[in-house]
Formats: structure tokens, C-alpha cells, sequence
């Protein structure tokens, strides 16, 4: 029956994928063990920290803190800021500053908002403050270890290197919604990002922690050139490894603390996550499906009565292989997944009903509705409701009102307000 042929075929390359897996991260573990490379050039490198700053993030303090505690031998500038001067972060950014005096910190309040993406905004005014000839953009929620340096910086000095970034964990969950977030990044994505790093994907980049040098960055325009774009890390990357340097993943691991307020937050961060990645690549996304085994091994019990043993029993392999993988992953990421194990099944069947629904292009990001197009550009949803709104207000009183071709005008000049592609109408509908 071709049914039962498709969902053999399905559960067999879900297994094998999960086989997979269980490989490359024990490869990635073993090197993360090793002791770090030895490098003079790395070891003396004098380099600029940009931390970009949103609010109050747990353990910022500490997040902030810990870059004044790196081991390194060259200077290290340190440079935090946000957006909005009267963000309850600069005080405590103020408080890191003045308990050590004696590092070079500087906190930036206030800057121009470039684009859709305030954050890559917020990197480019940071950037301006930057004295030094590496560059390290670094999300407030990560928490680095003293090693942090000794572990990214040899990589960017290999011959051809454009770019570095590394893979993270979250901390260990107290919460139904952390423990949701920490499963999404140990055993599904970040494991994912070790399979295709070892196939050669080459325009991969994880913005939690972004290495170049600033010659680099100035080569390619800069943070600004970002700013349209939601997926900024897999953007630079493209860029960096268009101009023909390579982009790698050091054998290092941060801690990236998303904590969601909620479980519905949790999955709202994962839809916008998924609707990010399907932006950077969407065949590799579309075809992202096949990997999800415990769906198809879910379908498979659940009509066991009409299937073949032999179905029955590959959907009984496939989810436990897919608990080894992501038991695998987390190990290799320094990461415990304790009792959240069992919650394996239930998340990935939830990531099934994910995958589907970022086939949509709506997301919101911090508080603001955003369209994202096609290319991964970012269409600020009310600021674009209100160019339409201008544009048909002087329509109707303009030379072209009453006139149905005035429609082909407004699809012109705000896409998708009239059905075109870009921002359809969202008005305003939907990282969390």
C-alpha cells in the first residue's frame, strides 16, 4: 500500500537522522573537551564587546559582569547601550561599570533607530564606540565563562576565516516554559546546527555570540547593512561568506537564558523562530519535515491495528532513537536534560504543529508586529498600516478617487496592503 510505503520510508529517514545526530554530537562534544589552541596572535588580539540592552534581563548583572572576569592578555573593551536612554538596564549596565573600575566599560544611552531591527540598530551606534580591531556582538542574555576568549578568538585567526560564532544552551529549567525552550535548543536546534555545520553549510551563525574582525565588518558596510533583516546572524554570514571568508563554529559553548514568561510565550518564540529559519532557507525548511519521527511514529500506533508489525516496530526504534539524539545533544552541549526527557514526545509533536504554522509570515519581536518577506526583510506592520491609510485618504480626495485602478497604486506603493506580495493585511495581527 503506498501509504504504508511513505510512512516507512518517513519513519526510516527520521531514524536515520536521528542517527545522525547521536554522531555529530559526540564529534562536537570531544572537541569542546579539547584544550583550547594556542595562539599568539589570538591570545593578544585587542577586542571590543558590544552587549546590545533591552530591558532587564535575569542575571544581567552577572551577564554584564562576567565580561570584566575574562582571562585574556590583550585588551578587552567593553560596550553597552541601548536604544532608549531611560532603560532600566543602564543603571545596573552603571552599577558593572563602577564595581570594576579598573576595566574599560563604556555604556551608551540612547541611539537612532536605523531599521526594522532595533537590535542591529542598537549594534551599529555600539559599534561606533568600538576601539578595537576584533569585534564580539554579544546578546544581554548570555553568560559567558572566564575562557570565552581563549575559545572563539584562535578560529578567527585561521587563513580565509571571516566570521565565528559558537552554539549555546539554556540554563537548567525550573518552569513547564523553560524547560520547553531549554528542550527546543539542546535536543532540536542546536543539534540540527551541528549535523549541518558538519555537511558545510557555510552561511550559518548564531547571534547570541558573533566573532569578526573590524576590518571585516567595515568591508561589508557595517551593522547597518543588517538592519532590514530579521534573521541579522544568518544574514551577516551570507555576506561574509559572499565576499569569500569562511564562516565557522568555534568548539565552544555560551548559556543563553530566553526565560519565558509563559509556556504560550515559549511557543510563540518557537513560531517566530521557525518562521526566521524557513526565511533563511526555505527548501531546507520545507524539507525539515522528514525529521520529525514522533509524529509519524505517533500516526504509525495509533493505526497499528491496520499496519504491518515491522511499521509498528520502526516507529518503536525511531522514538528511541530520537530520545538517544536528544540526550546526545544535550550532553555534547554541557546541557542535563534530568526529567525534562520525558517531555521529548510531547515538544516534538508540538514542533510538528510549529512547522506548519510558520508558513505564515506575521511575527512580533519585542513588542512590534512585523510582515516578513520572502527574502527576510522586515515590514514594520504599522507603520506600513499607516502609509496605506495615508495613501487612500488622499486617494479619496485626489484625481484617482473613485477610479478602481488606484488600487494597483496603493499595491504599488504599500505591498501586500492591497493583496500583493510583502505585508498582507495584519494590520495589527501578529520573540517573544
Amino acid at each position: 500500500m503506498l501509504g504504508t510505503a511513505a510512512l516507512r520510508l518517513l519513519l526510516t529517514v527520521s531514524a536515520a537522522y536521528a542517527l545522525a545526530i547521536v554522531i555529530v554530537a559526540e564529534r562536537f562534544r570531544r572537541l569542546v573537551h579539547r584544550r583550547p589552541e594556542r595562539s599568539h596572535e589570538a591570545e593578544t588580539a585587542a577586542v571590543s564587546i558590544l552587549v546590545p540592552l533591552q530591558g532587564v534581563e535575569p542575571g544581567l548583572f552577572e551577564n554584564l559582569a562576567a565580561y570584566c572576569r575574562l582571562r585574556h592578555r590583550g585588551p578587552v573593551q567593553i560596550v553597552v547601550g541601548s536604544l532608549d536612554a531611560d532603560d532600566p538596564a543602564l543603571p545596573i549596565a552603571r552599577d558593572v561599570a563602577s564595581q570594576y573600575a579598573t576595566g574599560d566599560f563604556h555604556v551608551v544611552a540612547g541611539a537612532p533607530v536605523l531599521g526594522p531591527n532595533r537590535k542591529v540598530s542598537l549594534l551599529a551606534a555600539l559599534a561606533r564606540h568600538a576601539r578595537h580591531r576584533v569585534i564580539a556582538a554579544i546578546d544581554s542574555d548570555v553568560r559567558v565563562t572566564p575562557d570565552y576568549l581563549s575559545r572563539v578568538l584562535p578560529p578567527l585567526f585561521h587563513p580565509g576565516v571571516g566570521l565565528v560564532s559558537c552554539l549555546y544552551r539554556a540554563p537548567r529549567p525550573h518552569t513547564l516554559a523553560q524547560a520547553f525552550e531549554a528542550l527546543c535548543v539542546a535536543a532540536d536546534f542546536c543539534p540540527s546546527v551541528m549535523l549541518a555545520h558538519v555537511l558545510g553549510r557555510s552561511d550559518i551563525a548564531l547571534g547570541a555570540s558573533l566573532v569578526l574582525h573590524r576590518a571585516t565588518l567595515d568591508e561589508i558596510g557595517g551593522f547597518a547593512t543588517l538592519v532590514e533583516y530579521l534573521a541579522d546572524d544568518h544574514r551577516l554570514a551570507e555576506i561574509v561568506s559572499a565576499s569569500g571568508k569562511r564562516v565557522t563554529l568555534a568548539a565552544h559553548v555560551v548559556e543563553s537564558n530566553p526565560d519565558p514568561a509563559t509556556l504560550g510565550a515559549a511557543v510563540r518564540h518557537q513560531v517566530r523562530w521557525g518562521r526566521t529559519v524557513r526565511a533563511c532557507a526555505p527548501w531546507g525548511y520545507a524539507a525539515n519535515i522528514v525529521t520529525h519521527g514522533v509524529s509519524f511514529a505517533a500516526c504509525a500506533l495509533a493505526l497499528a491495528p491496520v499496519l504491518p508489525s515491522s511499521v509498528v516496530r520502526l516507529a518503536i526504534a525511531a522514538v528511541l532513537l530520537r530520545l538517544v539524539a536528544a540526550a546526545a545533544g544535550a550532553r555534547a552541549l554541557g546541557a542535563t536534560l534530568g526529567w525534562t526527557l520525558a517531555l521529548v514526545p510531547l515538544r516534538d509533536l508540538t514542533a510538528t504543529a510549529i512547522w506548519l504554522a510558520s508558513f505564515a509570515n506575521g511575527i512580533e519581536w519585542r513588542g512590534r508586529r512585523y510582515r516578513l518577506t520572502a527574502e527576510g526583510r522586515l515590514i514594520d506592520a504599522a507603520a506600513a498600516g499607516q502609509r496605506g491609510r495615508a495613501i487612500v485618504r488622499a486617494d479619496a480626495h485626489g484625481p484617482l478617487a473613485g477610479d478602481p485602478s488606484s488600487v494597483s497604486l496603493l499595491e504599488a506603493t504599500a505591498p501586500g496592503l492591497g493583496g500583493g506580495p510583502g505585508l498582507d493585511v495584519i494590520g495589527h495581527a501578529d520573540r517573544a
